[in-house]
């Protein structure tokens, strides 16, 4: 039997943008459900029972990139998965956002709907208390959508749009970092390798160096 991993999109994005990374699944042997919602109106409740109705029987294998691994966070923590389930984030800020932040501060908050309230707005530390493993990944390549918006702080790597400390969260089974940026993260092989890799071992493979 072929293991199923469910996949979740960012901000603004749909699930075609999850298919390249599926594909490569696929390649390594799962079986893939890319998953699509209105990230600027989010139901949570209408997404979330999408999500259990989604999930196989055994343990839950998740994959969600930036406010989808966010929200994949938020229903961890609210739908008690098997202990033996893993979830990885792809260049998810779990802590929240600065980008979000700084939007509201300049009251254009509402380009990004009500994702602040979902997760993106920052609200004190977040922590992972959920039963299943959660491997969070970072880029680092520090180019897109942040420049655009004022810039990202010169001391604090990034991804271009996430900042590395906001992927971290206490209670994390384990954190990697690539040569990537927010959007290319997903068209890269070795995001795949590391996620097939958590998705299987519960932790993300060692790096030479």
């Amino acid at each position: 039997m072929t293991d199923k991993v469910i996949l979740l999109h960012g901000l603004y994005m749909h699930e075609l943008v999850m298919w390249p990374l599926a594909r490569r699944l696929n390649r390594l042997g799962w079986q893939t459900e890319c998953l699509s919602y209105n990230s600027l109106n989010i139901d949570t409740e209408v997404l979330f029972q999408r999500l259990v109705a989604a999930l196989p029987e055994g343990p839950a294998y998740m994959v969600g990139h930036s406010l989808g691994g966010v929200l994949l966070h938020r229903f961890a923590q609210q739908h008690p998965l098997p202990a033996d389930s893993r979830v990885v984030t792809l260049g998810s800020p779990l802590q929240g956002a600065l980008l979000a932040d700084r939007l509201a501060s300049w009251h254009l908050g509402g380009v990004i709907g009500n994702a602040g309230h979902n997760g993106l707005f920052t609200d004190g530390p977040r922590q992972w208390t959920a039963a299943a493993q959660l491997g969070s990944l970072a880029g680092n390549a520090g180019f897109g959508f942040g420049q655009l918006l004022g810039g990202m702080p010169a001391d604090t790597e990034h991804d271009g749009t996430v900042l590395l400390p906001e992927t971290r969260i206490e209670g994390m089974a384990d954190h990697v970092v690539l040569p990537v940026t927010h959007t290319s993260m997903l068209l890269a092989e070795g995001v795949a390798r590391q996620t097939d890799h958590f998705l299987r071992q519960g932790q993300f493979q060692a790096q030479a160096g």
